[in-house]
């Protein structure tokens, strides 16, 4: 008996003594708008959720939870509440609540200089307001977005009189190229296209092979046009609570995923265009006309949603941006 008792102590105080480890760690409630199976934003979610865990040494740890526990056009606010900690979504799903996210589809991808010249700062002021605390904004290539279709582009060179589905952040330039833009989540854009509620899907130019919409739509549209930006936010409370170096360890982790996103994706997307041919996608081509506007539509578009939903602020944020020579 005394030799368990003194084993016991022992073992307590050995406990006592040791460094935070794992069995110490905080698990941390993720929350995503995408499905795993969404290969363009699941590269980026791995990568955080890997990071975080081995930078952190095991202190922290995720959670996550994706639409299925909470819609992902209603994600914004349940994180801001304190609900989940962790936020990784794009500034289309929360467009309802403010438009600045989307503006960092219209501003020119360079993670290094989005920090340097401010524009970084000045978006994560904005959703401050918001009870959130950037972690990251996640620039996912060159050329971010594209367009899927059930049937060929027609004859006169557009998308006229087709429905396409896509987020708010796609609205001006599909309605600049004759198409009637549906909003739909991620999770409902396989059935509708099946069964012809709407004739195709704006979309990253990654994710759209493992989603298996090459099953239901058999054309995609080239050349890929804009930025997409994925943006990781943490609770501010949340953030707060933690110690000094799991704070490091998040802002750390989140500035080292742009430049390794940035670099990365258009490699995937290339990617992507074989598997979509080896799916048996074929390419369509918009006019040459079209092909040539597709950049600018969408840029100044998503300006314009920014600017009608937070007027004074979206526009001393494109002051910013065109000020540093950053845009699109």
């Amino acid at each position: 008996m005394k030799q368990s008792k003194v084993s016991l102590i022992g073992g307590l105080m050995l406990a006592l003594a040791l460094p935070a480890t794992a069995a110490q760690a905080l698990e941390l409630k993720y929350l995503s708008s995408w499905t795993p199976n969404n290969k363009g934003s699941w590269v980026s979610e791995e990568m955080f959720m890997k990071m975080v865990t081995e930078e952190s040494k095991g202190r922290l740890t995720i959670k996550r939870s994706g639409p299925e526990a909470v819609p992902a056009f209603e994600q914004l606010q349940p994180v801001g509440a304190g609900v989940f900690d962790i936020l990784i979504t794009h500034g289309a799903y929360h467009s309802g609540t403010t438009g600045i996210g989307m503006a960092l589809d219209g501003i020119a991808g360079d993670p290094a200089k989005r920090r340097e010249t401010g524009i970084w700062d000045f978006a994560a002021k904005h959703y401050a307001k918001f009870g959130l605390t950037a972690i990251s904004f996640i620039p996912q290539g060159k050329h971010g977005y594209q367009i899927i279709l059930r049937d060929p582009v027609g004859p006169t060179g557009d998308l006229k009189g087709l429905k396409i589905r896509g987020t708010t952040t796609y609205h001006p330039l599909l309605k600049a190229l004759g198409a009637s833009p549906v909003v739909l989540a991620p999770t409902d854009v396989y059935t509708s296209l099946e069964k012809g509620v709407v004739d195709g899907a704006a979309w990253p130019t990654v994710g759209v092979v493992d989603m298996k919409w090459p099953e239901v739509a058999k054309h995609f549209v080239l050349p890929a046009y804009g930025i997409s930006t994925l943006e990781i936010f943490v609770n501010t409370n949340a953030f707060n609570r933690l110690s000094p170096e799991d704070k490091k360890v998040l802002l750390d982790v989140g500035q080292k995923m742009e430049v390794r996103i940035w670099n990365e994706y258009d490699k995937l997307a290339d990617e992507e265009i074989v598997a979509m041919k080896k799916a048996g996608m074929k390419e369509a081509r918009l006019s040459k006309e079209n092909e040539a506007r597709l950049g600018s539509l969408f840029a100044e578009g998503v300006w314009e949603l920014a600017i009608a939903k937070n007027k004074a602020e979206a526009e001393a944020f494109r002051k910013l941006v065109n000020d540093k020579k950053m845009a699109l």
